[in-house]
């Protein structure tokens, strides 16, 4: 928690920061002081370059400890994603199941507590340093030659405070505009201030993104990206456009969601069912990704099983991993995989549940549509997690031509926004104005998925009947298109839903099978128990209670 005090962070940087500016500037002790780091040759220029390369397999929680879910920001779209009912985090072996099963772990003083706020905060911090020396402190304006480096800074925290804004908020924007989100830590808050700061309201902590994002805006209005895992100007259109759909500001967000779709396409079939590049690989949809690479820790240590393609990638051929070997599979909701029918190419990212139901022989020749590795297909699902074949993800796929090549079978990239995201937050902020419109637009994207697309069977309510049937079909339309991206919690939240997992022909664990008529506790996420040491004028989230029994079935 120290790290998060304006008055420190310079003496505490972080490894990866380090890492980045000292590599030809090394003292003799080993031991860089401040002054070195930022006198080091393009010290400037690898601080804002670390702000995206730190995102991914860092072990930023720890460093000694082997944690599987220690592998960056994609780790913490799982986190969120198993907490509703879309993902079952199934198998023998699977740990995600604090955040999916065992919710009395997410309370303050255990470990899976602590993650997101060493995360979060850490990153904020780098995003404030940068600032600090651009001569962007307090929205000064940044010296010329580091203003594009002060927008990606700025474009970075706001992305990163509209994730803690919406994980750590009492209650959803549409119940109370006042609701208690998460604490400020910018570049000009001193110890004093961290001691006795108070939450920010909803309203605080839009007008403090949204301004990150106005300068974010200006200072990248001419910045020419090299590749898409730096954010540019689009990827500020869309932050802005999730900014205003949580806001229900519904101008706002069509305008933003359609500036930010300029340039880009969406994933056709081809692209999306890839079993060499699937949702791997940047393409003309991908708007602003990460990438793992092999001198990762993530992926160079602890023989890479504390990594997204550990955790998520089922078909590689070395005996590793936890998708493929060691018992832990993400699968989807039997009932949203139901739900969709078998004309939208979108199904064909889970293994159907009629597998299960088949001869070894039988199963091994229906797997060959899904995957070029049938027989470790089977072997993941069956023989190691002992959980079956229906609903295994194959959306995400190993490295292209490298599913045999040890650590590089890993190395992918992974979308943090694409552009149909903005598509479906362009239709829903539409038809929140006039639903006649915003149906128009939902339908036409909807059959680029689903020919013979029928509007009007994707609408249930997930116990918040006030929630228009329209604004249910996109939903639907987010779950299935973005499952496994990150958004699970923040719809569930932004639209006050409950869940369902507990219902006839589940395949939620048993002592998972909850039902909730409202936001589930565990959603509201506890804040780290050193932050009260710390910090005396905070008010703390309550401790999430876990459900004692199984919940009785909803009939659909």
């Amino acid at each position: 928690m120290n790290k998060i005090f304006s008055a420190i962070i310079m003496t505490a940087l972080g490894a990866t920061m380090l890492t980045g500016c000292i590599e030809e500037v090394a003292p003799q002790n080993g031991t860089p002081s401040l002054e070195q780091v930022l006198r080091a040759p393009n010290a400037f220029e690898n601080m804002v370059a670390n702000l995206t390369a730190s995102l991914s397999g860092q072990r930023l929680y720890s460093t000694t400890r082997n944690q599987v879910w220690d592998y960056g920001y994609t780790s913490l779209f799982l986190t969120r994603d198993v907490e509703g009912q879309d993902i079952a985090a199934a198998g023998s072996n699977n740990h995600y199941s604090a955040w999916y099963q065992n919710v009395q772990y997410l309370a303050a003083g255990y470990a899976v507590c602590q993650l997101p706020w060493t995360y979060y905060y850490g990153w904020i911090n780098d995003c404030n340093v940068v600032l600090r020396h651009a001569g962007a402190a307090n929205y000064a304006e940044p010296e010329a030659a580091r203003a594009q480096g002060a927008g990606i800074a700025y474009a970075m925290r706001a992305m990163l405070y509209l994730d803690v804004v919406r994980m750590y908020a009492s209650k959803p924007y549409s119940v109370d505009h006042s609701a208690l989100t998460t604490i400020k830590a910018d570049e000009t808050r001193t110890i004093d201030e961290a001691r006795h700061q108070e939450r920010m309201t909803w309203d605080e902590a839009f007008e403090f993104i949204l301004k990150d994002l106005d300068c974010a805006e200006k200072y990248l209005a001419d910045y020419k990206r090299a590749d898409k895992y730096t954010p540019d100007v689009s990827v500020v259109y869309g932050l802005k456009a999730r900014a205003y759909l949580e806001k229900q500001d519904w101008a706002k967000a069509e305008e933003y969601a359609k500036k930010a779709q300029q340039g880009y396409q969406m994933m056709s079939r081809d692209e999306y069912l890839s079993h060499d590049n699937g949702f791997n690989t940047p393409n003309s949809s991908w708007m602003f990704a990460t990438r793992f690479k092999m001198d990762d820790p993530s992926i160079s240590s602890n023989d890479g099983d504390d990594s997204w393609g550990s955790v998520m990638l089922p078909e590689n051929g070395f005996d590793g991993g936890y998708a493929s070997n060691y018992g832990g599979v993400m699968v989807i909701d039997r009932h949203l995989y139901d739900s969709i029918p078998d004309t939208d190419f979108r199904k064909k990212c889970w293994l159907d549940f009629k597998l299960d139901d088949m001869s070894k022989a039988e199963a091994l020749e229906a797997l060959k549509e899904y995957s070029s590795y049938p027989d470790r297909v089977y072997s993941a699902g069956v023989e190691k997690a002992h959980y079956g074949l229906g609903g295994y993800c194959m959306k995400f796929r190993n490295a292209a031509g490298k599913a045999d090549v040890k650590y590089e079978a890993w190395c992918v990239s992974v979308p943090l926004m694409r552009v149909e995201e903005m598509k479906l937050i362009e239709a829903e902020a539409a038809g929140m104005q006039d639903e006649a419109r915003g149906r128009q637009l939902l339908e036409a994207f909807a059959k680029t998925r689903d020919p013979q697309f029928k509007y009007g069977h994707h609408n249930e309510a997930y116990y918040n009947t006030a929630t228009p049937a329209f604004q249910n079909e996109v939903w639907w339309q987010r779950r299935v298109e973005l499952w496994g991206e990150g958004f699970a919690t923040f719809d569930i939240k932004r639209l006050n839903k409950g869940i369902i997992r507990s219902y006839p022909g589940t395949n939620h664990l048993e002592n998972a099978r909850w039902n909730t008529k409202e936001v589930p506790n565990w959603m509201v996420w506890a804040f780290v128990g050193t932050e009260s040491d710390y910090n005396g004028g905070m008010t703390h989230n309550p401790d999430p209670v876990q459900p004692k029994d199984d919940s009785e079935q909803f009939i659909w």
